[in-house]
């Protein structure tokens, strides 16, 4: 289901293979009741009653659906209501199902305050209800399996939901499906994960099957997740691992493999990191060749230069972009019109779009949207600095040094390295095992990479020796002065040989 109207249904592939994930002991059992969170028109119903399961609920809100379903199966209990605003006594051993998604602030009046009222923010989205909703109507032993958006595994506002499941149980299973083409003019980055209700404070670990080809077809994901479960091996299809349940230290969940180092130092103390410039209307300020020589020398002076995501090359630069900046120093329309007449011709075409945007209080239709970190990075405006696009689909880091003046946009971030070779860092960076590393920290996001302030921030820095960090430093400038990243595999030999 995608949206709370809106349904597409689950193919009968994954149907099978998130009935196939319930536990052996609740399998055959007529007493085991199962719920269907969202039974749209009884897919997991009709699946789950094939393999002989019999008591069984549904709960769906659209009265279409519902008729449907019950018509099909008319001895089934199938409730036509709200599943958020349902009040019940029953518990059930298992919940099951592919709850709607839809962020808040797409969602009716009315189910926003429902989905407020459960998750406790309106930064949700409505399959975060759905989850801690189910968690409360499951037995103790209860196993919730449902297929989701990956997104609140590292959503900020999603950490309620992750706290809820940490203080209920484990996660057993997660199988992440990425963008797999599973549903019909959908295409999420989805994961089935399998929950355990319990008390006890000591859980097994978590089973993990990451899909390698996000082009496999239901049918042959099904068959190839249950091997992989079945062996507890990786394959051509699937990569498998098990990891702890996460913990409080895990402010961020993630699928990949977990990285360990042993003597490590934070980035946070050692550089200085901050996100990019945003104008809010691109066209509106940039600036080319031929209309930087109709400007008067105010004009010249408000010319910024900046790094966007597509001048990282990965160890260097290439071009940049000029801009007009126009920040709070011109307080009204018309000592813009009288100081910048070329600038105001230039932006005035655009005043009704522009006057739409959001801007802080204060600020005129005409000023950057975000001047975020400027005045502490004019303090770093002659240092070198390490830029990296903030999402990125290469499939090699693009981290970038630049020694120029140049300034951030606000699709990059930005490091100042203070406290070590900049190209040392530069080195580390943009090699393989940093890219195993950060992705072990969450960073992914479907078929890209995610580079933030919070995760850049904090992620690890192993200790090596002043010898091994001048090597890193030398490889990576010899990089940097000849444009040649046929060496680049240098730099992961000597981290892998120093940290084994």
């Amino acid at each position: 289901m995608v949206g709370p109207i809106a349904f597409v249904e689950t193919p009968e592939p994954i149907v099978n293979l998130m009935i196939g994930s319930i536990s052996d002991n609740k399998k055959s059992n007529d007493r085991i009741s199962i719920l269907d969170s969202g039974s749209g028109k009884g897919i997991f119903i009709e699946m789950l009653k094939k393999v002989g399961f019999t008591n069984i609920s549904g709960i769906e809100l659209d009265d279409d659906l519902c008729n449907y379903t019950k018509s099909k199966f008319p001895n089934l209990n199938i409730h036509n209501l709200d599943y958020l605003e349902w009040i019940t006594n029953s518990k059930y051993d298992i919940i099951i199902g592919n709850p709607p998604y839809c962020h808040f602030n797409s969602l009716p009046k009315q189910m926003k305050i429902k989905v407020a009222d459960i998750v406790g923010n309106k930064e949700s989205d409505i399959y975060y209800a759905f989850i801690m909703k189910s968690i409360d109507l499951l037995k103790t032993g209860g196993e919730l399996i449902y297929i989701v958006p990956y997104g609140f595994f590292f959503n900020t506002y999603a950490k309620v939901v992750r706290d809820k499941i940490k203080q209920n149980g484990y996660i057993e299973i997660i199988i992440d499906l990425d963008e797999s083409r599973l549903f019909e003019g959908e295409n999420p980055e989805t994961i089935i994960f399998k929950f355990v209700k319990t008390q006890q404070k000591v859980h097994p670990q978590i089973r993990i099957l990451r899909i390698k080809n996000r082009n496999l077809n239901a049918k042959k994901i099904k068959s190839e997740a249950l091997k992989t479960l079945e062996t507890s091996e990786s394959s051509s299809y699937f990569d498998y691992h098990e990891h702890d349940m996460f913990s409080e230290e895990n402010v961020i969940w993630t699928t990949y493999p977990e990285k360990i180092l042993k003597e490590y130092y934070f980035l946070k103390n050692v550089a200085w990191i901050g996100v990019g410039l945003v104008s809010g209307f691109e066209k509106a300020y940039t600036v080319s060749e031929d209309f930087k020589k109709t400007l008067n020398n105010t004009e010249k002076n408000l010319l910024l230069n900046c790094i966007k995501a597509r001048n990282c090359k990965g160890f260097w630069t290439e071009g940049y972009t000029e801009y007009v900046l126009l920040d709070k120093k011109i307080l009204t329309e018309k000592e813009l019109k009288e100081k910048c007449p070329q600038i105001y011709l230039k932006i005035a075409d655009y005043k009704e779009s522009m006057s739409v945007r959001y801007l802080p209080e204060n600020k005129k239709w005409f000023h950057w949207q975000a001047l975020r970190n400027y005045e502490k990075l004019k303090t770093f405006k002659d240092d070198p600095k390490i830029f990296v696009p903030n999402l990125d689909r290469s499939t090699s880091n693009r981290f970038s040094l630049i020694s120029k003046p140049l300034f951030p946009s606000g699709d990059v971030l930005t490091i100042v390295p203070q406290k070590k070779d900049p190209f040392f860092l530069l080195g580390y960076l943009n090699s393989h095992f940093f890219r195993d590393y950060y992705l072990s920290a969450g960073a992914r996001r479907g078929h890209r990479i995610s580079y933030t302030q919070r995760i850049m921030a904090n992620i690890k820095i192993p200790k090596f020796s002043k010898s091994i960090e001048d090597e890193i430093s030398k490889i990576a400038q010899e990089i940097f002065n000849g444009k040649d990243t046929s060496s680049r595999s240098k730099i992961d030999d000597l981290i892998l040989e120093n940290l084994s």
